[in-house]
């Protein structure tokens, strides 16, 4: 029950119409943002991980590794979630550096440098719970609910980290209004994957529009699951 209350309020309010929490003004952070260049993809980040194009990650001077960021492009509105693996950027004039697919998110590809919102995400930091909690094969709403499979299912974007994606999978249930956008527990050996999916599509033509509309957001490997 708290879980699901705490879902609530996660998804209603703090992601809806630009509101924010009143979190201590130190989480939060403004200025201009840019984007790696393609020519960085496959080398080493800063934590020692490779870096990933099609990933949505980001370079900050000073926020440890593993910190969630809520960006948004200050010009449109539009907002990402972010996890820091790298350090940088290195021009003092811009806060952060994303990948393409997270800049493709906000639409900020053809401009190159856009200006920016910042804010820690700590919400989930607030539940005492873990990755334990979470089984293999689960569906998990928005909502904390648990679902099924309906109909067709469409992969969205995939990480190991369970808060990024009900972060983003929250983000995308208020931005598309489509109330079936799920995150999908797997494990292999020791290690868990969570898929963000979108469920209850009710015709191909429905999947290949949806495909579309998320590659379009920078999720570069959509693909309708089996």
């Amino acid at each position: 029950m708290i879980i699901r209350i705490f879902f609530l309020f996660f998804v209603l309010f703090n992601f809806s119409k630009g509101q924010t929490t009143n979190e201590s003004e130190s989480l939060v952070e403004n200025g201009k943002a840019s984007f790696y260049h393609d020519n960085f993809q496959g080398q080493e980040t800063s934590n020692g991980e490779n870096y990933n194009k099609n990933d949505f990650t980001a370079a900050h001077r000073t926020f440890p590794f593993n910190t969630f960021l809520l960006v948004t492009n200050k010009i449109n509105n539009k907002a990402v979630v972010v996890r820091i693996n790298d350090r940088g950027p290195f021009k003092k004039s811009r806060v952060i550096d994303l990948t393409r697919s997270a800049a493709t998110k906000i639409s900020m590809v053809p401009f190159g440098v856009v200006p920016v919102r910042l804010e820690v995400l700590t919400y989930l930091d607030r539940l005492s719970i873990t990755d334990s909690v979470f089984q293999d094969g689960e569906i998990w709403d928005c909502y904390a609910n648990k679902i099924a499979l309906k109909n067709l299912t469409i992969k969205i974007w995939q990480t190991e980290y369970w808060k990024h994606a009900f972060y983003m999978a929250s983000i995308l249930t208020l931005e598309t209004k489509y109330d079936s956008i799920a995150v999908q527990v797997k494990t292999n050996g020791e290690n868990k994957f969570y898929t963000v999916i979108a469920t209850g599509i009710t015709s191909i033509k429905e999947a290949d529009k949806w495909i579309y509309s998320f590659r379009k957001m920078g999720f570069m490997f959509t693909k309708k699951l089996k």
